[in-house]
């Protein structure tokens, strides 16, 4: 509509003159059905905000409708299978706001990051929440960001206490966080981070290529595994896997995440 100019909405649905006709706003939205989309929009911008240093001010307060909104018919639509996958993303942009957050590791670089809870098969997104910064979305005391993420998510698609499995990176998987999700019948694998707490028969182990070490302790079971001469250790932990190796010597739980990691 900022390239094509007409005089009134209906005028882009016009059928009547094939001179003025335009098929491609037909082929996107039906007329009646973009109205509706400008009166919620209108009702979600003149909503009343607390002011940006008032205590409850929320930067997602303008669009946070339509995020409930997706989560909501999301849930409705599709159930997901067992195997699910949490980690963030990015929506890049250059627009002066408090949500911008500089991620090194995407494309983007700079942009709104969101915490995305997927299906780790097929990838369909079944809840997901804006991050606003620490300022307007601390992390509780004497707990880790990724840890209340995993929680929160879950606990916002209702899928706590029904022994879904969990698969997410370094950023979000610790030892508390496997031992409070096998509390509440959800199981969890993936990658630790060194600095994590860890056995330290696990953390100094030295391996050659191909070679790989468990140990369990009830049912959380860690591991560290080095592919080649040259790569550093890696180390997972898993609450839903067994200390079997498959093909090339590599261990179960690695490949299954690698396999289900892939989700957002």
């Amino acid at each position: 509509m900022g390239l094509i100019k007409k005089a009134t909405i209906s005028e882009y649905w016009n059928r009547k003159h094939s001179s003025q006709s335009t098929p491609w706003f037909r082929k996107v939205f039906t007329r009646n059905r973009f109205q509706l989309l400008l009166k919620f929009l209108h009702l979600v911008d003149n909503r009343k905000i607390a002011p940006r240093n008032s205590p409850s001010y929320d930067p997602t307060a303008k669009f946070k409708p339509i995020v409930d909104h997706f989560n909501l018919k999301a849930k409705k639509h599709y159930s997901p299978s067992q195997n699910l996958s949490i980690d963030e993303s990015l929506i890049g942009t250059k627009s002066r706001t408090v949500l911008r957050q500089y991620i090194p590791t995407k494309h983007a670089k700079f942009g709104v990051k969101l915490w995305m809870l997927t299906e780790a098969v097929t990838g369909y997104c079944f809840h997901f929440n804006v991050y606003k910064g620490k300022r307007y979305d601390p992390t509780p005391a004497g707990e880790l960001q990724g840890s209340y993420v995993v929680i929160s998510l879950l606990r916002a698609a209702c899928l706590l206490n029904k022994w879904y499995h969990v698969f997410c990176d370094s950023f979000f998987t610790s030892l508390s966080l496997a031992k409070r999700l096998l509390n509440l019948h959800t199981y969890t694998t993936g990658t630790v981070r060194s600095n994590r707490p860890l056995p330290n028969l696990i953390k100094s182990v030295k391996l050659r290529a191909s070679q790989s070490m468990f140990m369990r302790q009830q049912e959380i079971l860690v591991c560290a595994f080095k592919e080649k001469e040259k790569r550093k250790n890696v180390k997972m932990l898993s609450t839903r896997y067994n200390a079997e190796l498959v093909a090339n010597r590599k261990p179960k739980m690695i490949t299954e995440y690698n396999k289900f990691m892939g989700g957002v």
